[in-house]
């Protein structure tokens, strides 16, 4: 996880469970992929098998080599997504916009062609995009028939690829577009479509490094979003948030495979019968996590270099509101700096050492606190 290298073969391949299992080729190129613990050696051996089985095949270097050479070709273009896609690589739409070119408008009638161009994730404001939507029928049934994680997994794949084309080209109207299509992703819940759009605008904004429309665009956002709202109701919103989740974390078909615990025992009396236990963990950001998205934006401010008073207040209340919602060492850590940069050395100092001890308490190691703790004694931040 520490290692650049790995961390970009994780980004490409979109690892996001774990434990996870690479394959990779000489080049370092992802050929297969699995996931989860098991008790069960067959796992493992099944495993080997479908990676020995996917090496074989064609590799994604050598697919892109038949597409340069036979230019046009809609089957070799078919066969670079589709290997792509097989081992988790959501972002095609560069590809889709060459695919398209080469169909018919027929073609956008027929809802298997639809779906395949959504699913390579196409920029919202691209030609891929625009002619799958010519048929608005087609589209509105699209998304009432297919699985709630089809649908999911298609809006997220068209967000963060125009908005990673927008940061790329540095184009603020590709990202406003990936914004509005967030927005409506909410269907009537106008107030978090708006707090989505305005979550991916900041985003840009800040990766971009266009802090002024950063700093203007957060204050409205922190603002209006976290720091209206008491403490308390927060906490039921985020209590809310986690049940819901817990909830839809599991398959859509669990219920139709749930067996009693009876019924359990008594098959595993049968000769031969044995259990394995299989785990995977899943990594995915909370719906709603008041405390660490008013720190980030707080160090965020921070980060910046700003020494505008306005900016650093703003960001001082922020953190303290993060603290008050969980205390822990590294909010503490954030409004120390704030302080230290506003000009209150002895106050920063203090809460350097609650970060410290905060910290402790949570089994961290706190020697990087303790660093900074050092240069705010000797003025060296």
């Amino acid at each position: 996880m520490t290692d650049t290298s790995v961390r970009s073969i994780m980004r490409i391949g979109n690892i996001n469970r774990y434990p996870a299992y690479i394959f990779l080729r000489e080049n370092s190129e992802i050929f297969y992929s699995e996931f989860g613990n098991s008790t069960d050696k067959n796992k493992y051996l099944s495993m080997v098998q479908n990676a020995l089985t996917a090496y074989k095949e064609k590799s994604i270097s050598e697919l892109e080599k038949d597409v340069e050479m036979n230019k046009g070709s809609i089957s070799q273009l078919k066969k670079l997504i589709d290997a792509r896609q097989k081992i988790g690589i959501t972002n095609n739409a560069d590809l889709i916009e060459q695919y398209v070119s080469n169909l018919t408008i027929g073609d956008f009638n027929k809802y298997e062609n639809v779906l395949y161009i959504l699913q390579a994730g196409p920029y919202v404001d691209g030609t891929a995009y625009k002619l799958a939507y010519t048929n608005r029928k087609l589209i509105d049934s699209l998304y009432r028939n297919e699985s709630a994680q089809k649908r999911i997994a298609i809006n997220r794949a068209i967000i963060s690829n125009t908005m990673k084309a927008a940061v790329k080209d540095k184009n603020v109207n590709r990202a406003m577009a990936a914004a509005n299509f967030e927005r409506s992703t909410w269907s009537r819940d106008y107030r978090a479509g708006e707090k989505s759009y305005n979550n991916q605008m900041l985003w840009y904004y800040y990766t971009v490094k266009d802090t002024a429309s950063y700093f203007r665009t957060a204050m409205y956002f922190y603002d209006n979003h976290y720091m209206n709202i008491s403490a308390d109701s927060i906490k039921r919103i985020e209590k809310k948030n986690l049940d819901r989740n817990l909830k839809n974390s599991f398959p859509e078909d669990l219920g139709k495979k749930i067996v009693s615990k009876e019924k359990m025992d008594s098959l595993l009396k049968l000769p031969g019968m044995k259990s394995a236990t299989k785990s995977v963990v899943g990594v995915s950001s909370p719906v709603s996590n008041y405390a660490n998205e008013l720190n980030n934006a707080a160090w965020n401010f921070y980060q910046t270099g700003t020494k505008n008073l306005n900016y650093l207040t703003k960001a001082m209340l922020w953190s303290r509101r993060s603290i008050e919602l969980n205390p822990i060492g590294g909010y503490y850590d954030t409004l120390a700096h704030l302080l230290y940069r506003l000009g209150y050395f002895e106050e920063a100092i203090k809460t350097q050492e609650d970060a410290i001890e905060k910290s402790k308490l949570q089994g961290m190691n706190p020697v990087n606190l303790q660093a900074e703790l050092k240069k705010m004694k000797a003025r060296q931040i």
